[in-house]
């Protein structure tokens, strides 16, 4: 996705998750797993201090994140937009949740046609056009510079 729609995409998730599922559910429509997960320790933190204010902090940071907001029992959607956190949805009826959900919301962002996220088409290449493809890629990005693969040949 090109970074200047990224910018875009919390909040077409989330009119996409608050139309997604019935109105009146268990849950909360939209679980932000971001704002906990941006909890950090207070500065010059004392672990032997059992100040309130330092209490409250590092259990903000125990229970934060992606992990430990959202249901492990339950089936949800889960969209990151960086390694911090998202956004979530725990699904409650099934059979109202398209599988295709995330797909269709991108291909809005991007103005695509519903083609290209409800039945794409296969790709029919073979293993050489694959690793072909794949070698232009990394031309392309400039994927050596990030190759930590070549440092256990190097030796």
């Amino acid at each position: 996705m090109p970074m200047a729609k990224s910018g875009d995409a919390p909040a077409y998730f989330k009119e996409g998750l608050l139309a997604a599922d019935d109105e009146w559910s268990q849950h909360r429509k939209i679980i932000d797993t971001m704002v906990k997960a941006q909890a950090v320790v207070p500065a010059n933190d004392n672990v032997r201090d059992q100040d309130a204010n330092h209490t409250e902090k590092r259990d903000a940071i125990r229970r934060g994140g992606f992990r430990n907001t959202m249901s492990a029992k339950l089936p949800y959607f889960h969209v990151w937009f960086n390694p911090h956190g998202g956004m979530g949805h725990v699904i409650e009826n099934a059979d109202r949740f398209q599988p295709w959900f995330g797909r269709e919301v991108v291909a809005g962002i991007l103005d695509l046609p519903p083609t290209v996220y409800r039945k794409p088409r296969k790709l029919k290449e073979s293993h050489n056009q694959r690793c072909d493809r794949a070698d232009e890629w990394k031309k392309q990005f400039g994927w050596d510079k990030f190759d930590w693969t070549k440092a256990l040949t190097e030796q």
